[in-house]
């Protein structure tokens, strides 16, 4: 698939562990003198980028802003309907990665009324005295001369510190400083600055994806050009010197921020894939497939963890849930819970069953951890691992399959890029990611362990009994970790199961749907003891009464706008637009038909049906029973499969099928990033946006 590693996985005998290993670090650490390289272009990018001056105006109201902000309350109107924000009398703005030289900035403010007028503002930045301001009772636009020793002359930040006398405005609890609205910076003629710190952490970045796509198994000339294009792209933002909300150079800035943090993290997960995946070298065809598999997981796992480690992502979902969580590990369950049941999207006071399982899955963390913040990041750390590791559960489901570790491989790949990966991600719903995962997980451990188990003592010696009662015990989590998962798991699995009982080939696969079905039936069993049978009667009594009653009033639950923070609701197509665009879905079904249609029924073939299927039905019924985009987000793995499927088999038709297949993933990555940036940086939410 692609050109692997030339640094052989299995070292050559004769020599000691401990000289193999340093034999490989070094050559890792080398590769061939391309971190040097990279090293030099790094610096050159980051030099000519700072010779262009940023010249622009700056909002301070954006929210979220590109711009850092401490000390400051939320934007809010004022009488005239412009936008303000009022800072607290002590505050902070931080121009991230500006660009230090002399320059004049103009400041709008608001200092008060006619009562609080007289009050002084003291304006500093760096240890530089820039002004002292009488405040009026009316908008003042500041004129001030910042010189270049006023920035941070490595990281090219510029920071102002605002200090004013306490304001107290009636019916208002709140310490009031100044009213902002926005600034305008421009440049003086003279000598500039480039910021080394930006370079090195330039030079950094692009060094880590290196050493961690070589310890995936990445050639070095594959892995060389992955580095160099964040390298370039990144050169490039910090030369544009647009202001505005999207700021170019800013967001370059704060993205190297970022991923100074997560990429050591990436060479680590790199690390411990490389030495548990080693054998994946000796596999038939696994120099084709083993490292880009390795790759996707380090893709997910970097723009996830990327994405929500973001300054300006605004983590809401994610405190709420760590406040359930906290609730729960404090003994307030009944607390927690009643809020839980409340499915207010679906138009209904009446309880909803709702699962604690994934709850008490992340409860350790709330142990670990010194504060909700802590709690708040190791719950990130801890769903992006598991989403990281789809494309693995996916080749443990293909693996029998005679190319399962390339189509694994594109399917992963698919899977990174895919938008409603991105976007759902960003609602922090940890039980729909965990319910994903452990659904995943559970058809994995079938096919892995049960599907084609035949041990000389029968399933009923201790190993196979083992081997029944885990995957009835995963199924059954699947089914009770989500209140949709208890629809959603049965149909996929069930449709899994008639798949290969009605079109299986030969008696092997036929007796793995009867048992998968038996699987089946046994978590249906154990979910209901363990969650659903105490929700039995409430279900049977007042909830699906309610809905049904909604049903024959409206004719639709769940599909009013208005009832879910004004968030637009969408048809069939602008689903498949906006989660998956469209063209993995066409793929998919194409080779979903040429499975279907060869002369052997593959495990792709089986899977990729049960969740064309579910696509199928879930889509006819959210036109009764809104579903929002949940069920695209639990159809994702398999239009990733599927179109994984229809990629592998056009790598392999030669060079213009290479080129189709680069061009039909670069344009997914470069669509889907755009899908999160508008949701989780810039909080656009057009239809596509969703």
């Amino acid at each position: 698939m692609f050109r692997p590693r030339r640094l052989s996985d299995t070292p050559p005998p004769g020599r000691t562990r401990s000289a193999q290993l340093l034999t490989a670090a070094w050559g890792l650490a080398w590769s061939g003198g391309m971190p040097l390289a990279l090293a030099a272009i790094a610096m050159l990018v980051v030099l000519a980028a700072y010779q262009v001056p940023f010249q622009g105006q700056i909002s301070l109201v954006a929210d979220p802003s590109p711009v850092v902000l401490s000390g400051v309350y939320a934007p809010e109107s004022t009488l005239s309907g412009t936008a303000q924000r009022w800072t607290s009398p002590q505050a902070r703005i931080t121009i991230p990665g500006v660009g230090a030289g002399d320059a004049i900035m103009r400041l709008h403010l608001f200092g008060g009324n006619a009562a609080d007028a007289g009050r002084t503002l003291q304006i500093r930045a760096g240890d530089r005295d820039l002004a002292q301001v009488t405040l009026r009772p009316s908008w003042q636009v500041i004129l001030l001369e910042v010189p270049a020793g006023a920035f941070d002359l490595r990281s090219g930040d510029l920071t102002l510190d605002l200090r004013v006398a306490a304001l107290y405005a009636p019916q208002d609890r709140r310490e009031l400083g100044v009213s902002l609205s926005d600034l305008d910076l421009w440049p003086v003629a003279g000598p500039r600055a480039w910021p080394l710190g930006r370079a090195l952490q330039l030079v950094l970045v692009s060094t880590l994806i290196l050493w961690a796509l070589r310890l995936a198994g990445l050639g070095a000339r594959a892995a060389v050009s992955a580095a160099l294009a964040p390298l370039l792209a990144l050169g490039a933002a910090l030369a544009l010197t647009a202001g505005g909300d999207h700021a170019p150079r800013f967001q370059a800035a704060l993205a190297l921020d970022v991923l100074t943090h997560i990429l050591p993290l990436t060479l680590a997960l790199a690390a411990l894939l490389r030495l548990g995946t080693s054998s994946w070298a000796r596999a038939p065809g696994g120099a084709r497939w083993a490292a880009p598999l390795r790759v996707a997981v380090l893709l997910i796992f970097t723009l996830r963890l990327s994405g929500v480690a973001h300054p300006q992502f605004v983590p809401i979902d994610q405190e709420l849930r760590a406040n359930q969580l906290i609730g729960i590990a404090e003994g307030r369950l009944a607390d927690v819970l009643p809020r839980l049941e409340q499915q207010h999207e679906w138009g209904t006071r009446e309880a909803v069953p709702y699962s604690l399982f994934t709850y008490y899955l992340l409860l350790p963390l709330v142990w670990l951890t010194d504060s909700r913040d802590q709690l708040v990041a190791a719950v990130k750390l801890v769903t992006v691992l598991a989403d990281a590791s789809v494309p693995l559960l996916l080749w443990a489901m293909l693996r029998r399959d005679p190319q399962g570790g390339e189509v694994a491989a594109w399917a992963g790949l698919t899977y990174a890029a895919l938008p409603v990966g991105y976007i759902f991600f960003h609602d922090g719903s940890f039980p729909t990611t965990l319910g994903l995962w452990v659904t995943l997980a559970a058809l994995a451990a079938y096919v892995t362990l049960v599907a084609e188990y035949e041990p000389p003592a029968g399933w009923r010696s201790p190993g196979g009994a083992l081997r029944w009662l885990l995957c009835a015990l995963l199924l059954a989590f699947a089914i009770a970790a989500y209140v949709t998962q208890v629809v959603f798991v049965p149909f996929l699995v069930g449709g899994l199961a008639a798949s290969l009982i009605m079109l299986g080939d030969g008696p092997g696969q036929r007796r793995a749907g009867w048992r998968l079905t038996g699987l089946l039936a046994a978590g249906l069993v154990v979910a209901w003891l363990l969650v659903y049978a105490g929700y039995t009667v409430t279900l049977l009594t007042r909830t699906i009464p309610a809905y049904l009653g909604l049903i024959a009033a409206q004719g639709t639950v769940g599909r009013e706008a208005d009832s879910f923070f004004g968030t637009p609701i969408n048809s069939f197509p602008q689903h498949l637009d906006a989660h998956f665009r469209v063209w993995p879905v066409l793929l998919g079904s194409a080779a979903l038909a040429g499975l279907l249609s060869g002369r052997r029924r593959l495990w792709a073939a089986h899977l990729g049906l049960a969740y064309g299927m579910f696509i199928a039905a879930t889509s006819l019924a959210e036109l009764v029973f809104g579903l929002w985009n949940k069920h695209m987000y639990f159809a994702a793995p398999g239009v990733a499969l599927l179109s994984g499927s229809g990629l592998a088999w056009l790598w392999r038709r030669g060079r213009a099928g290479q080129v189709i297949c680069v061009a039909l993933l670069a344009s997914l990555f470069w669509s889907g990033a755009v899908a999160w940036a508008n949701r989780s940086i810039w909080y656009i939410l057009p239809p596509s946006a969703l």
